[in-house]
């Protein structure tokens, strides 16, 4: 507890109105200083032995039962929600329902069980500009995280913009960076990573500026999750690293976000290939979160251990964690879960030879990853037209407002501007649910597409050039490609990419990127490797592709497999992303033309 809280409580007097100040700082403070609020209730609880006002110790358990929920006994925070659900609902007192209602949705949801969580708050929904701003953003915000676990991610985004304006009108960075964590998390599941880092750093920010931090692991961690998915893994381990000494004593977050917070680090170690460090974390959450018997977590950590498994090389042991990761989807509502169980249990299963389950795998991944793509460009530019629209609505009606407060003409004025803005802001909110996964990333392979490198290649020259040390740019082209489309149909070539960009990714290391260049021709970005190193990782690459052999529709195997490559080195070939990969368009067609299957550096 800070020791503002402290002296709060000792100076604080204990008529009625002081017990229910107390008892209003300890539930706007839960979300940001949990220990200084769960002090707050105890004096406000013991303060209630002096005035007997019971109605002010029903509202000190309930801030109390909101502690013991998030870093206690589960069990007692259940039974104390719903006795003070039934002391409030005999008195006749709906806010006191409300938040003992909050505490069982929230305690539902978790459990997995989000039809009854959804129940217990739904009623308070339709009254929520008639609450204070601290109980709607309650509501609005427990409300979004119940429909996002539900799979309603439009209903989900609708409930956290109310929360959004109800934490900004609590002028509370608490408050205001728990929804944009939760806003950036439901992005995220939608594949829209973009909008999800956007929102995710804006809240770690927030929490930059907070001396408790209590939030700071969750937002770290749903940030790095964001990170890893599209390859950041650098960018993820420099998020959760301030957090990585948190201590099992550390009670400043809940047991459910520590939960989290470990698996996500695990993640973070597996894609750094640091075995030890993800084998502890993930060890550490796992425990946790089968105590909690929270599904999310459990799932993610299942997931993160197949990819432990695999990167050791324990295929089995892989395949069986992936398997008990897949055993939860069925009361999972997220899709981005399947996606990415799915696309690892078919590696692991082409990695065992396996290859018609890895097939079967590919093309459940593939068939629910294309799902998720939707037209986010047009979405976007409608969505930020409504918003304009929705901003002038908001000024005219201030002006109305300003203007004809008293006279019966603004009043008329003033509820039709309401209304659209009503209207307008729902709109906002379906269109936002329909953002998908911007063009970073090519659909078919999961490398990054040739916008993303024509962006990041500079960036990488830039600091090659501040820090003095080599790039290596190679283009791939595949032999022979057309003969494999012609002969044995798209979907046979369709999975020669994917695997030549599965041996791409398992070739390199978190410094470096892989681009699908277009067509059949890659790109591959090497940092800090000379023209010698990358030659011979390439030729080491070509063997692997020659190696190759394809399941075929009539039981046969497509074998053979080779490409072609032009090497070239920053700065020897070029000093800017154009003219390096000139150079190596230059030594790729020269390697075309001398007969396929070679591998040439620049000139």
């Amino acid at each position: 507890m800070t020791r503002e809280t402290t002296v709060l409580v000792e100076q604080s007097p204990v008529g009625a109105r002081e017990v229910s100040a107390l008892n209003e700082k300890a539930w706007l403070t839960q979300f940001g200083d949990p220990q200084g609020s769960r002090a707050l209730a105890q004096h406000a609880l013991a303060a209630v032995r002096l005035v007997g006002d019971e109605c002010g110790a029903a509202y000190a358990r309930i801030s109390l039962a909101c502690y013991e929920m998030r870093h206690g006994d589960r069990e007692l925070a259940e039974r104390e929600f719903s006795e003070l659900k039934q002391c409030f609902a005999q008195r006749h007192d709906l806010l006191g329902e409300l938040r003992a209602c909050f505490g069982l949705a929230v305690l539902y949801s978790r459990a997995g069980n989000t039809e009854s969580a959804y129940a217990e708050l739904i009623g308070f929904s339709t009254g929520l500009d008639r609450l204070a701003a601290v109980d709607a953003f309650v509501v609005s915000n427990a409300l979004g995280a119940i429909c996002a676990d539900g799979g309603l991610k439009d209903e989900a985004m609708r409930f956290f913009y109310k929360a959004l304006n109800a934490a900004r009108e609590l002028q509370s960075n608490d408050h205001l960076t728990l929804v944009l964590s939760n806003l950036g998390d439901v992005q995220h599941s939608a594949g829209n990573y973009e909008d999800a880092v956007r929102f995710l750093v804006e809240a770690y920010d927030l929490v930059a500026q907070s001396q408790l931090a209590s939030l700071g692991p969750l937002v770290a961690g749903n940030l790095a999750m964001c990170q890893l998915a599209i390859g950041a893994h650098q960018a993820a381990y420099e998020t959760i690293e301030p957090y990585l000494s948190m201590g099992k004593d550390y009670v400043h977050i809940g047991r459910s976000d520590k939960a989290f917070f470990q698996s996500i680090a695990a993640h973070t170690f597996a894609a750094r290939e640091e075995w030890d460090a993800a084998k502890a974390c993930i060890a550490t959450a796992l425990e946790s979160a089968d105590a909690l018997n929270d599904l999310q977590v459990c799932t993610h950590c299942y997931w993160v251990c197949g990819l432990i498994e695999r990167g050791q090389g324990r295929l089995g042991e892989s395949l069986e964690a992936l398997r008990k990761a897949e055993s939860y989807l069925g009361r999972l509502r997220d899709p981005y879960y399947p996606i990415q169980l799915y696309r690892e249990l078919s590696r692991v299963h082409a990695a065992l030879g396996q290859w018609q389950p890895a097939y079967e795998y590919l093309e459940r991944h593939q068939q629910l990853y294309q799902c998720s793509l939707g037209s986010a460009t047009r979405a976007r530019a409608q969505m930020l037209q409504i918003q304009s629209e929705l901003a002038d609505a908001e000024r005219e009606r201030d002006f109305a407002i300003q203007k004809h407060a008293e006279a019966e003409r603004g009043r008329r004025e003033l509820e039709a501007l309401n209304s659209e803005l009503a209207f307008k802001v729902d709109e906002i909110q379906r269109l936002q649910a329909k953002l998908r996964d911007q063009a970073i990333r090519d659909p078919l392979t999961d490398l990054y597409n040739r916008r993303y490198l024509q962006e990041e290649l500079s960036n990488e020259i830039r600091l090659a050039e501040r820090r003095y040390y080599p790039i290596s740019i190679v283009l791939i082209d595949l032999d022979h490609f057309k003969r494999v489309n012609d002969g044995h149909g798209h979907p046979v070539g369709d999975k020669v990419l994917v695997e030549l960009a599965d041996l791409m990714r398992a070739n390199i290391r978190g410094s470096d990127f892989a681009c699908r260049f277009g067509g059949e021709e890659f790109c591959l970005v090497l940092s800090d490797i000379g023209l010698d190193r990358a030659l011979v990782r390439i030729h080491h690459l070509l063997e692997r592709f020659r190696a190759l052999s394809v399941p075929l529709a009539d039981g046969g195997r497509l074998a053979g497999l080779t490409f072609s490559a032009g090497v070239a080195e920053y700065p020897r070939h070029g000093r800017s992303a154009d003219a390096l990969l000139k150079a190596a368009d230059s030594a790729l067609y020269r390697a075309k033309a001398a007969g396929r299957d070679r591998i040439f550096e620049a000139k």
